[in-house]
């Protein structure tokens, strides 16, 4: 009997939710979260090591959402916290990561040039649960590197 119990408790306590799938279906009210950045076209952020301003130009869908996303920012440079020229031919790496369950994205984020000074589009942005995801923006561009943080809140 004791053993019984033992390995009905041990079964319970396995059977929360984890990267089972499970967790995908979570309901998350963002109307209740703090901390996300509100979408919007032009949605600015200075990076961490004030080298280059980071700007959200698009996304698709638009806020983002569940799934895959693509988005357009735009990099230019910074001095003193003045923005300056756009910045082509960097390198730049975009990663999704859900703080809350301490994952990423099981998709790479493909970064190309967009066609405008400055700007590059990332795709697939794949968003795949509802909860609060922070994409890292990093770029490197000659001797500088910096990057910036887009905090979303995906509903369910």
């Amino acid at each position: 009997m004791r053993w019984s119990l033992i390995a009905c408790l041990g079964l319970a306590a396995c059977s929360g939710s984890s990267s089972n799938g499970a967790d995908a279906e979570e309901m998350v009210d963002c109307s209740t979260v703090t901390g996300a950045d509100t979408f919007t076209v032009g949605l600015e952020k200075m990076g961490a090591q004030g080298a280059f301003d980071f700007k959200m130009m698009s996304a698709t869908p638009a806020p983002p959402a569940r799934n895959t996303n693509t988005w357009v920012v735009q990099i230019n440079s910074m001095s003193q916290g003045v923005v300056g020229s756009p910045v082509d031919g960097a390198t730049i790496t975009a990663t999704p990561f859900m703080p809350s369950h301490q994952h990423g994205s099981p998709e790479q984020v493909v970064v190309t040039p967009a066609g405008q000074p400055g700007q590059y589009q990332l795709t697939p942005v794949f968003l795949w649960m509802p909860g609060v995801w922070e994409t890292t923006i990093q770029v490197t561009s000659g001797t500088a590197t910096d990057s910036a943080v887009y905090r979303f809140c995906i509903p369910s």
